[in-house]
């Protein structure tokens, strides 16, 4: 429901807040939080439906976002098998290059299916600051979601001896 709303009304925050170069992927986030609990299937879920989502909002050629946004789970979960997603610095990485994995494949896409497109420096400086603070802010906001679980969840269970958070 949070990633709902934030696709929804991303660009009127940005707007608001004069905020164009740094932009955080809370999909993205959201992804690998699913895929860090254990929930390859959910994360899947979560992935296609904010790509049919945002395929339905936008002006773009139908299916594109489904396919990026399936792409990037699929790297996330190959990233996670490489990489300690239950480590902050493993959640950057991977986080990191996901969201620029995502820039890469949009323009790649966009150009794939002959919409000429021009890409400037201004533009690939964008995709790499919005990479760098998602990685950067991506495992705080992953322990306040980690957080509100706890909240949320069953009082008798008990995930501290999972180490899923060092």
């Amino acid at each position: 429901m949070v990633s709902l709303f934030f696709v929804l009304m991303k660009g009127s925050i940005m707007n608001f807040f004069g905020i164009h170069f740094f932009d955080i992927d809370l999909v993205i986030i959201i992804t690998t939080y699913l895929l860090l609990m254990d929930e390859e299937k959910g994360a899947g879920v979560f992935a296609l439906s904010q790509g049919l989502l945002i395929d339905v909002y936008s002006g773009g050629p139908l299916g594109l976002f489904t396919l990026l946004y399936l792409m990037l789970f699929l790297s996330i979960h190959i990233g996670s098998g490489l990489l300690d997603i239950r480590s902050a610095k493993g959640q950057a990485i991977i986080i990191l290059i996901a969201v620029l994995l995502k820039g890469g494949l949009l323009i790649s896409f966009l150009r794939i299916f002959s919409l000429d497109i021009h890409v400037s420096y201004s533009v690939l400086w964008t995709f790499a600051g919005s990479a760098v603070c998602s990685g950067l802010i991506g495992p705080l906001i992953l322990r306040v979601f980690h957080w509100a679980g706890t909240l949320i969840a069953d009082p008798r269970e008990n995930d501290s001896e999972n180490g899923i958070w060092i």
